[in-house]
């Protein structure tokens, strides 16, 4: 049970990703009246297949222990992080789920109108943040850094949450970065003027209010989202790189 709460996260990436290949499929037919052809090769579905895998492994692989402390010991907190610690705040801790998905659906949605380099930038949009989320899944379970609410009386009610001991670097934050980056390492790539792109500049945007967000919200602690930005930016250049 422990073990399929941990991976509720993973679904919801999984299934916004699965909105992502229907609007290839959808885009597909109109574009293929013109010679346009396939964008999802052999390589790809390797890659789409491990950083899937990658993202799951370690929800069914690692357990995380219950919270044996509440309230924990705000010492243990470096002091540039303690002004974060607070009971959670449920309405911009649910801005922050919308906002995520809004940037990888109109990336996804601007992209799908850009012929087969658009698609392509979908996939390895796709890709990017499968792989980044993966790694961040991963190193939340090896490092197993206490949430912000924790600290205080109102952690009780969640202390046998094992989410609440996966707190660095946040998965928001990284997920958020690699839509963002990877739209406008697109972008460049498909257009002379990438990096005056109105849109790119509002998902660069969209992806750190994400990140302030989940402080605000008491997720995370400002140590935890910066990591998971700089990680979403670096799997996203990693991929664009290698691909392209």
């Amino acid at each position: 049970m422990r073990k399929l709460r941990s991976m509720v996260w993973n679904i919801r990436i999984a299934l916004v990703c699965l909105t992502a290949c229907a609007l290839i499929d959808t885009a597909s037919p109109v574009l293929a009246q013109t010679g346009d052809t396939a964008v999802v090769e052999g390589a790809d579905v390797l890659t789409l297949a491990g950083a899937g895998a990658l993202l799951f492994a370690p929800s069914l692989l690692f357990d995380v222990d219950s919270v044996t402390c509440v309230p924990c010991d705000r010492s243990e907190v470096p002091v540039f992080d303690r002004w974060a610690i607070a009971p959670v705040r449920p309405v911009p801790a649910a801005f922050s789920d919308v906002l995520l998905v809004g940037i990888g659906v109109t990336s996804w949605i601007n992209l799908a109108n850009e012929g087969r380099a658009g698609r392509q930038g979908i996939v390895s949009s796709v890709e990017s943040v499968l792989i980044a989320e993966g790694i961040s899944e991963l190193v939340k379970r090896l490092v197993r850094r206490k949430r912000p609410v924790l600290y205080t009386t109102a952690g009780i009610t969640g202390a046998a949450d094992p989410k609440n001991q996966q707190s660095w670097p946040s998965g928001h934050a990284t997920g958020a970065a690699a839509l963002a980056a990877s739209y406008w390492l697109t972008r460049n790539r498909i257009s002379d003027g990438g990096s005056n792109d109105t849109h790119a500049w509002s998902l660069a945007a969209g992806a750190v209010a994400v990140a302030a967000l989940r402080v605000v919200a008491a997720k995370h602690f400002p140590s935890d989202v910066v990591p998971g930005l700089i990680l979403g930016l670096a799997t996203a250049g990693l991929v664009h790189t290698i691909k392209f």
